[in-house]
């Protein structure tokens, strides 16, 4: 038989009771070994505490699963959270300006609309001064009909320039660029109307030279102002589009790799976390039923 020492029932007044029971009694050396004490049952309180620490680990990857974010709070991990922050901040940032950029660059589609309605405007009116200057040919009658037509075209070309003008307000061209447009269509603008009825280039007074080179000024002030703005929209507004497109990637990806859950270590820590919680409550029962075997030493 092993010798097991002593039973501690109830303190030192019981050791040599204790001692007894075990000389007397053959089955008491079939008992463990560990100590069983009354009054503190370190078995249960160790399983309960493993118990406790079970559930937090399971209930913390149930919230990452559930919320897709590995950090929810500052003491998932201090040094992530505030990382995280920097880059959320980072990110707001260029998406406030990449959406001002997306404006201008609406803006500036607008003003180009206005100046391509110019130039079209503008080519017709050449095409009629053009049609006019063939003087052999054509009747007073007909000449009349085509200023008419001039008077028209003139008249949609003061509309549009204004709303053009207008236009530019939206748009922030680099070099004073928005008051060099504004001037070029002002001066296109100018040019058309010397064509008109009593202008100076007034088809029916005969001076089709000088209608055509007002109206070749016309279209090259127009394109001139077309072609700055389109320059804008691409070499400035575009590229930094870009740059910010890419730049907001990085950011979030870097931004995901620190504060989003991993799906595929987090499920695992959940079943592991699982397993461990109910061995843990089949522990916990275990451990709590051996402070009945004192009773059963009383027979």
């Amino acid at each position: 038989m092993r010798d097991y020492g002593t039973y501690c029932l109830h303190g030192a007044s019981h050791k040599l009771n204790a001692q007894f029971m075990l000389a007397h009694d053959p089955g008491i050396s079939d008992l463990p070994s560990d100590m069983i004490s009354a009054i503190n049952n370190s078995s249960a309180l160790g399983a309960l505490f493993r118990l406790s620490s079970n559930q937090r680990s399971l209930n913390t990857s149930l919230e990452r699963l559930a919320t897709g974010r590995r950090i929810n709070s500052g003491k998932d991990d201090p040094a992530g959270l505030i990382a995280s922050e920097r880059l959320s901040a980072e990110i707001k940032a260029l998406e406030a300006q990449s959406r001002s950029f997306e404006r201008t660059y609406s803006n500036a589609n607008i003003a180009d609309g206005y100046t391509s309605q110019l130039s079209g405007l503008a080519s017709e009116l050449k095409g009629l001064a053009v049609a006019s200057a063939n003087s052999g040919a054509l009747s007073s009658e007909e000449v009349a009909a085509y200023q008419l037509q001039a008077d028209n075209i003139v008249a949609s070309i003061e509309r549009f320039t204004g709303s053009a003008i207008t236009s530019l307000e939206g748009v922030s061209l680099p070099d004073d660029g928005n008051a060099q447009v504004q001037a070029q269509l002002e001066a296109a603008r100018a040019s058309a109307q010397s064509v008109r009825s009593g202008g100076a280039n007034d088809f029916r007074s005969g001076n089709f030279e000088a209608a055509i080179t007002a109206i070749d000024s016309a279209i090259s002030d127009i394109t001139t102002s077309r072609g700055t703005i389109g320059a804008y929209q691409k070499y400035t507004l575009e590229p930094q589009l870009r740059s910010n497109e890419v730049a907001l990637v990085n950011l979030s990806e870097s931004r995901s790799r620190i504060a989003d859950t991993d799906y595929a270590t987090e499920t695992s820590n959940l079943a592991r976390a699982e397993v461990l919680t109910a061995a843990s409550v089949k522990l916990l029962k275990i451990a709590q039923n051996q402070t009945g075997t004192i009773l059963d030493l009383f027979g």
